[in-house]
């Protein structure tokens, strides 16, 4: 298809109009932004791995790139393992490599200028941690309050580095002013509590932001492009930034010479990677209000898809749209909207698993794209030799790697025992504020459709069959069943599973009590919440949705909880079922009895592998993945079901 003339391009007019910032011409409207990788080494410098990842998303035609926080004192300000330096002259090389990988496609580069402050971790640069205040965040160390003399130091180096970077060839420097990272602390009177000319009013608390622009202004010239990202609102911070004070910063920031606003919001685990509990365009209403008070451009995020994105253009409630986890999950997303192909665009589905960088064991990549930060790994290449290939289970795993297996130009049948495709995609799409679960669901289906798999629906794969069809390959992707809990009364009639309640084969009452407090317990708890039934959960440990993160939302998802009344019983273990109870014991044996009607089960799952054993006995070479090998996630999933793919 032809990348131009689509109906779909005239839909999406104003995304790909040219626009500006500063001298800076822009192919479209649509940004990536500054997304913390961890893929530079040890002592800062760009990897193989951070060239693939950025120049496959210049690729996918994105108008701009913003390259994620690069430390501008190293190592006392920088926030991760693995983050980009530029506070030396030995770090230009690695850098012009980098803007000639993306450039080369037709997309521009800037580089997000950055210090951690507070945020950084002892542990990791092996110096106390700096800010306006000796404040600490909750969970880390005190850091020190910085002198006059050292605050000087520190605009100096920002001055040095946006100069490394023009030098380098980027297109523009954008000055990290958000996220609670230095100069947000310094701007906001959370953090500020300084007597000096750098705390108190606005302007003072300003002043550090506004030094250091003027410094980057003189080191690169007056013409060469300069923004700011800063927070549109300090949201979950008592006594934070505020609206009314972002809207007079970016007067001043404007007045100083900024090219452009970036408009974020957040403060600590939430930054503009909000997860799927909120909105699409959660934070678009703040680069609104900012847009109002001038006259540069401004630039929008907050889950903003290419529909909201093209809308709020047309609005003119923001000149530039930026998307991030879009781009990570789909990163030919311009490229395929722009060529009509909206089905062919991976939907995210702001799970949040690739803000989970900062934890300590390692990177974690895109749910539905195992490709992120691997693309030479899981480059999609002919086969050499084409196969027969059958796949048992039509769940995530088993969809992926019929995926794969039929883009190399294998032949692929897909076996699935129950009506439709999607196994625990479906459920996952049930639960409040999840339904986007289904958008990948369908895409999935879609390109098995458009790539010839032949599906089979309401037919279990059988060593019979496998024999008859004689196939070279036979991927396992059969998924898991629920774990069932063995204490007395589990046979009881008000005995069901979360699997049941989700997928609506469950009649539940109207008091329901849930076992097991993990993601899957709360989020059944919810949706029976949201039905109108009273909710208690018991969980053996002492928390509750201890298996997700704060970037996925774990805050949000107990405060929604306790929003809709639902109690929950900690350290506590299942003795006994009822017919209209559940008999509990905590770790001193003590027993309760909390009514129900329904109990619902969320002990996890095991696996479903039988049909292994069957089919070993067959000549066809076997592989397994998903959930059949051992109950994990989704990620895990459609990694294995690529890798299957990209091996047989």
């Amino acid at each position: 298809m032809k990348e131009t003339g689509s109906a779909e391009t005239a839909v999406f007019k104003k995304l790909f109009e040219p626009g500006r910032i500063g001298r800076l011409r822009l192919k479209n409207r649509m940004v990536m932004p500054a997304m913390a990788t961890g893929f530079g080494t040890e002592d800062g410098y760009i990897t193989q791995q951070a060239l693939d990842y950025y120049e496959e998303r210049a690729r996918g035609g994105v108008g701009l790139i913003i390259v994620e926080f690069t430390c501008v004192d190293f190592p006392r300000g920088k926030a991760l393992r693995g983050q980009f330096s530029a506070d030396d002259d030995r770090y230009i090389p690695g850098l012009q490599g980098l803007v000639q990988a993306i450039q080369k496609h037709g997309t521009k580069a800037a580089l997000q200028l950055h210090h951690a402050g507070n945020a950084a971790r002892r542990a990791l640069t092996h110096m106390d941690p700096v800010g306006p205040s000796a404040i600490a965040r909750p969970g880390s160390e005190s850091p020190r309050e910085l002198t006059v003399d050292e605050i000087q130091g520190i605009v100096k180096q920002f001055a040095r580095a946006a100069k490394r970077a023009r030098g380098a060839g980027f297109d523009g420097v954008e000055i990290h002013a958000a996220h609670a990272y230095l100069i947000a602390q310094f701007l906001s009177p959370a953090w500020n509590r300084r007597q000096d000319r750098y705390g108190g009013t606005l302007e003072n608390r300003a002043r550090f932001l506004l030094e250091i622009l003027q410094a980057v202004r003189e080191a690169v010239g007056a013409s060469y492009p300069v923004w700011c990202r800063i927070n549109g609102e300090e949201s979950g911070m008592p006594n934070g930034f505020t609206l009314d004070e972002a809207r007079k910063l970016a007067k001043m920031l404007e007045a100083a010479g900024a090219a452009a606003i970036n408009v974020s919001a957040g403060a600590l685990a939430l930054t503009s990677s909000r997860p799927y509990f909120f909105r699409q365009g959660w934070a678009a209403h703040l680069a609104a209000d900012i847009k109002s008070a001038v006259k540069i451009p401004v630039l929008a995020v907050g889950r903003i898809g290419f529909e909201l994105g093209e809308q709020l253009l047309l609005e003119d409630k923001a000149d530039f749209i930026v998307m991030g986890r879009a781009l990570r999950a789909e990163p030919e997303l311009p490229k395929k909207l722009l060529a009509g192909r909206l089905e062919d665009i991976r939907p995210c589905i702001a799970c949040n698993d690739c803000g989970e960088v900062f934890r300590p064991e390692g990177q974690r990549l895109c749910s539905l794209n195992p490709a992120l930060g691997r693309e030479r790994e899981f480059s999609i290449r002919p086969a050499a030799d084409k196969k027969k290939i059958l796949v048992a289970g039509g769940g995530p795993a088993g969809m992926e790697a019929a995926r794969v297996a039929a883009l190399r130009g294998h032949e692929v049948t897909l076996f699935e025992k129950g009506e439709r495709l999607g196994g625990q995609l479906l459920l996952a799409a049930v639960p409040p504020f999840k339904t986007e679960m289904g958008n990948f669901t369908r895409y999935l289906i879609t390109q098995l459709k458009k790539l010839g798999v032949k599906i089979e629906l309401n037919r279990e794969l059988t060593k019979a069959a496998a024999e008859a069809l004689a196939p070279d390959i036979v991927i396992l992707a059969t998924g898991a069943r629920p774990q069932y809990l063995e204490i007395a009364g589990n046979e009881q009639k008000n005995v069901v599973t979360a699997w049941d309640v989700l997928s609506g084969a469950a009649n539940i009452g109207e008091n329901a009590v849930v076992v097991g407090g993990g993601v899957v317990g709360c989020e059944v708890a919810e949706y029976l919440a949201e039905m109108g039934r009273q909710v208690s959960i018991v969980e053996m440990l002492d928390k509750i949705a201890g298996d997700i993160g704060p970037r996925q939302g774990r805050q949000i998802l107990l405060e929604k909880l306790d929003e809709k009344g639902v109690k929950v019983f900690i350290e506590m273990k299942a003795r006994q079922i009822t017919g209209d109870a559940l008999l509990v014991a905590d770790k001193y044996g003590r027993q309760q009895r909390i009514e129900a009607d329904t109990v619902v089960l969320a002990c996890g799952s095991v696996p479903d592998n039988a049909l292994y054993g069957e089919l070993s006995k067959i000549k066809s070479q076997i592989y397994v993945a998903g959930d059949c090998v051992r109950p994990r996630g989704l990620l895990e999933a459609i990694e294995e079901g690529a890798r299957i793919g990209l091996e047989v």
